[in-house]
């Protein structure tokens, strides 16, 4: 991975694409008036590109970009602020100053909405296992800016770490969170412009086993929440109740956890 920056070049993107080349580790690299195609032919790697207003990652394989964009959880959140219900805020029966674990980020729709739910007094951990992906979206959530001054404080409030999941919960302390939750197939609503399938490809994929529910059980106080397809067998094979809605490919289920 190289950092770049955009081809209007100026010292702040310079400054600020060698902040992240330094923080994240990745070489940086002058544009020097060369296209992203011909330094990804150079050097044989995906480019991080820093721009006016986001970060773009030009993957090697692919002529379509990377971005991070809060569509869905726009959405969402302009529907909760209107007095409207959200499944997930339902189903994990959140509420101001409540804790929220979510261990498969992705490009973190879910955590900001439980973000914008509990509040400043609340507190949204997100894990994201790829560094990719990681990186987008921890920038994402905190530069980006809307006209909303609630959905902004809401993203700057989601704490984004890079880890596996599993290791983050057996290094995590008994009862830290009132919910911790689960959407394994990361089926994330985002514009096709976003490189949808690519950032996919960069998702982790990974089985929610019983090893991993043993530690959420753990540092769970009051529910573990898990996101899946309405046919899965996750839910039932692993005790959850499956809250079912009319009209939708994915459903909630909950394991409500008592002293």
């Amino acid at each position: 991975m190289y950092i770049t920056t955009a081809g209007r070049v100026n010292s702040h993107l310079v400054a600020k694409a060698k902040q992240l080349s330094t923080e994240y580790n990745y070489p940086y690299l002058e544009r020097k008036g060369n296209s992203i195609k011909k330094l990804k032919e150079k050097y044989q790697d995906n480019i991080i590109v820093v721009g006016k207003e986001r970060l773009v990652v030009s993957p090697f394989n692919s002529e379509m970009v990377m971005f991070f964009h809060p569509n869905l959880a726009f959405i969402r959140a302009k529907r909760l602020l209107k007095g409207e219900l959200d499944p997930l805020v339902s189903a994990a029966k959140l509420s101001k100053g409540m804790s929220f674990l979510d261990c498969t980020l992705g490009l973190a729709s879910d955590s900001v909405v439980a973000s914008l739910v509990v509040g400043p007094n609340g507190k949204v951990t997100g894990i994201e296992g790829k560094e990719l992906v990681y990186l987008l979206v921890k920038e994402g959530l905190s530069t980006l800016t809307t006209k909303n001054i609630e959905f902004d404080l809401a993203m700057r409030n989601v704490q984004v770490l890079h880890e596996e999941h599993l290791n983050f919960l057996q290094n995590t302390e008994d009862k830290s969170y009132d919910v911790v939750y689960f959407d394994p197939m990361f089926q994330e609503g985002i514009e096709e412009s976003c490189g949808i399938n690519i950032i996919r490809e960069q998702a982790i994929s990974s089985e929610l086993t019983q090893e991993i529910l043993t530690e959420a059980k753990r540092v769970a106080r009051e529910r573990i929440v898990l996101k899946d397809h309405w046919k899965s067998k996750r839910f039932q094979d692993l005790g959850f109740t499956q809250l079912k809605r009319k009209s939708s490919l994915f459903h909630y289920g909950t394991l409500e956890l008592y002293d």
